[in-house]
């Protein structure tokens, strides 16, 4: 069982520094052959082992604390989404920083570094220039639980990720 957790822990490891996707990688491409063999997950059948990579995702946005799954957002009372809202926050805390050189916006893959030592990547597609000079930005977490950097004068915000 030590041995399946610690497996589980490393996949969800590897899922969080894997691209960004809207379909998570399926178990079996995180891991070498031998691995995979080894830790026993090819005598799952197909349907337990897509059980298990939907399981390492909701693991990896923090939709799984421990041995007990949170509830669906729609499916909490109200004071339960103030709790989990609370505990959200204290593990995912806003970030508000500079870009530095100054903030002219994104485009495709732009890599943002932040005054704060952080490295961050814009992983959704779109586009914005800017000519002013506020290089504040603030990044939260969305409902996914996905990152969004904001910029402060303008707005616009877009999803990212942190690669240092």
């Amino acid at each position: 069982m030590t041995k399946l957790l610690t497996i589980i822990l490393m996949l969800a490891v590897s899922t969080a520094n894997a691209a960004d996707s809207n379909n998570p990688p399926d178990v079996e491409t995180l891991m070498t052959p031998e691995d995979y063999a080894a830790s026993g997950l090819d005598k799952l059948s197909a349907s337990e082992r897509e059980h298990l990579s939907e399981w390492v995702e909701r693991y990896r946005e923090g939709a799984v604390i421990g041995p007990e799954a949170n509830k669906k957002l729609s499916d909490m009372t109200k004071e339960e989404k103030i709790e989990y809202q609370k505990v959200q926050e204290e593990r995912y805390p806003v970030i508000v920083a500079k870009v530095i050189p100054a903030f002219r916006g994104w485009s495709g893959k732009t890599i943002f570094r932040l005054d704060n030592g952080q490295t961050w990547q814009q992983r959704t597609v779109g586009k914005l220039r800017y000519s002013g000079n506020d290089s504040t930005i603030t990044i939260s977490r969305n409902k996914l639980g996905k990152y969004i950097l904001k910029h402060d004068d303008t707005g616009r915000g877009i999803g990212v990720l942190r690669i240092d």
